[in-house]
């Protein structure tokens, strides 16, 4: 070892030592919580994963309807679904992935038992997830290879997540589709089934009247001022 390779090396050691002892200086004047640092570095690169997942996902989003206004079979888009795969191993709690892939899956490529797994595991790391317990018991129903008693418990846990939220303020059509839903299995194999799509048909006819201004219940002596129609058009 020549001199100048002699100093560097005592010089490194040097700093070493300096670097030890004056670590558990600070360490015995001040009390670091490790466990929240650690924290706060795993929360930053969550933000991080799941911004990456949030590019990769419009960017997707565009290019596949761009596919799909050109005609371009779904069964020849081969990069969208290890695309999805890759964004929920990412961020397991992004929910537009599970909802558009386990659909793609199951709906347009007849991958049923593949779609449903998919969804099934959206469910797990989000079962408080409005959209995403919809999706499932949707899917339970829309392919048949739902037992009613398994869409009926998908419906029902959508319905408690609308009590405890107040609503489904991102997709509020999928409150009187989980009830639909709920009314067609209790009355699939009920001597009263056609009844039900009756007074379904009837319910509608009367939803219309009203936003027409043409109908109103009998009950009401008169309809509300902003149902009622101008005097002298009736």
């Amino acid at each position: 070892m020549n001199t100048r390779s002699l100093k560097l090396w005592l010089a490194s050691v040097l700093f070493l030592v300096c670097a030890f002892f004056a670590g558990k200086e600070v360490s015995r004047r001040t009390s670091v919580d490790t466990y929240h640092h650690v924290e706060a570095v795993g929360s930053g690169f969550q933000r991080l994963k799941h911004f990456i997942a949030s590019a990769m996902y419009l960017q997707l989003d565009n290019y596949h309807h761009i596919e799909m206004y050109q005609g371009i079979p779904w069964d020849q888009v081969t990069d969208y679904l290890p695309q999805m795969w890759l964004i929920a191993k990412l961020d397991s709690h992004f929910t537009e992935v599970y909802n558009d892939a386990s659909y793609h899956l199951a709906v347009n490529l007849g991958e049923v038992d593949q779609g449903l797994e998919f969804i099934r595991e959206g469910v797990r790391f989000n079962p408080d997830s409005l959209d995403i317990v919809y999706q499932y018991a949707y899917l339970l129903w829309q392919t048949g290879e739902g037992e009613n008693e398994e869409i009926l418990d998908a419906a029902y846990h959508y319905r408690l997540l609308l009590r405890r939220y107040g609503g489904d303020e991102k997709q509020p059509y999928n409150e009187p589709s989980s009830a639909f839903l709920i009314s067609e299995i209790i009355a699939e194999e009920d001597s009263l089934a056609p009844f039900v799509s009756l007074y379904r048909r009837r319910s509608s006819f009367i939803r219309s009247g009203i936003r027409a201004g043409i109908y109103y219940p009998g009950y009401l002596e008169e309809p509300p001022a902003f149902l009622a129609p101008p005097k002298g058009e009736i």
